[in-house]
């Protein structure tokens, strides 16, 4: 996936001291080292850490706030189990929880790069409310899944998520696909070549990115201490797998693209070039959020529960101001 590296034992101390001349005053002289070393840190994980921030704890489970969910798990193709959740859809109003009631399709949800499902389920569990089955899954070396997080592996790993996913479907129905940050991008590429893509009725990115390189930039850009090696080091990132040079190819799924221009994490040119790249039938849809809170706000939410129902009945006035 990523460049090759060095093998550890060949970055002895003596080249930490590479861009310290003698001259320097011992308190820069440390400073500069300890920069040398956060370099020599980022060259050996190939900036692994800037794309997979991985948590093994959950801190939470749906059923805490009153969402029926089933655990699922499943295996990928080099035999790793991964974890997920689906979670049912039903009616929690007055502490009633119903499932199955009025189901209005199913989702599959990619999450962003830090922690696990346990953060990141409340981008989508609200959508229960409205009638749709929610599957989300841990990436492999998150939460309850196994392995460690390589791109290459994730991204091949997605397709039998598909799989799980379809299989519950009736044979007429098409899944959505929901992808944020990350997630969003990953998903990008896999529906692009996916064997399943005849059986995906849209793919909706939220606050995704176009390039791996550019948003390695982008982060490290944002710390004094990696800004001017933000260059040579995005490009030990593999953008092999990157989304603007495939997003052309998700058509003719529908896409949509929905992004903040106070996005504080990936600026808004990410999702211009993906949308522009793009073939029809696309949409860009900007939003008022920060990068990890665009389903906060209600207005957010009704512009996608507009987009996933707008083939579909309206669920009556009383239950959608119930699920607000």
């Amino acid at each position: 996936m990523f460049l090759h590296m060095l093998p550890a034992e060949s970055f002895h101390n003596k080249h930490l001291d590479i861009f310290t001349p003698d001259f320097l005053i011992p308190a820069v002289r440390l400073a500069v080292r300890g920069l040398n070393a956060l370099i020599v840190l980022l060259l050996l994980s190939g900036c692994t850490n800037l794309v997979f921030q991985p948590m093994r704890p959950h801190f939470t489970s749906p059923d805490a706030y009153g969402i029926l969910y089933e655990d699922v798990y499943i295996k990928t193709d080099d035999n790793i189990t991964l974890h997920g959740w689906k979670l049912l859809a039903g009616d929690t109003g007055a502490g009633n929880i119903v499932a199955g009631d009025n189901t209005n399709g199913s989702i599959l949800f990619f999450h962003g790069n830090g922690e696990n499902i346990s953060t990141h389920f409340a981008n989508v569990a609200w959508l229960t409310r409205y009638g749709f089955d929610v599957y989300l899954f841990d990436y492999r070396g998150y939460g309850k899944s196994g392995g460690w997080p390589q791109l290459d592996a994730v991204i091949a790993d997605l397709e039998p998520m598909y799989a799980y996913a379809i299989g519950q479907l009736p044979e007429q129905e098409k899944l959505t696909v929901i992808g944020h940050s990350l997630g969003g991008s990953l998903a990008i590429y896999s529906v692009a070549h996916s064997g399943y893509r005849h059986r995906i009725k849209s793919l909706i990115t939220v606050e995704a990115f176009s390039d791996y390189h550019e948003v390695a930039q982008d982060m490290l850009s944002t710390s004094w201490l990696t800004w001017l090696f933000q260059w040579p080091l995005s490009f030990t990132i593999d953008n092999t797998y990157s989304p603007l040079e495939v997003v052309a190819k998700v058509s003719p799924v529908p896409l949509l693209i929905m992004h903040s221009e106070q996005d504080e994490l990936i600026p808004l040119y990410h999702a211009q070039a993906l949308y522009a790249a793009a073939y029809e039938p696309k949409k860009l849809q900007l939003v008022d959020s920060d990068h990890n809170h665009v389903f906060n706000r209600k207005e957010n939410r009704e512009l996608l529960l507009g987009y996933l129902l707008k083939d579909l009945p309206v669920l009556d006035g009383e239950r959608f101001k119930q699920a607000q």
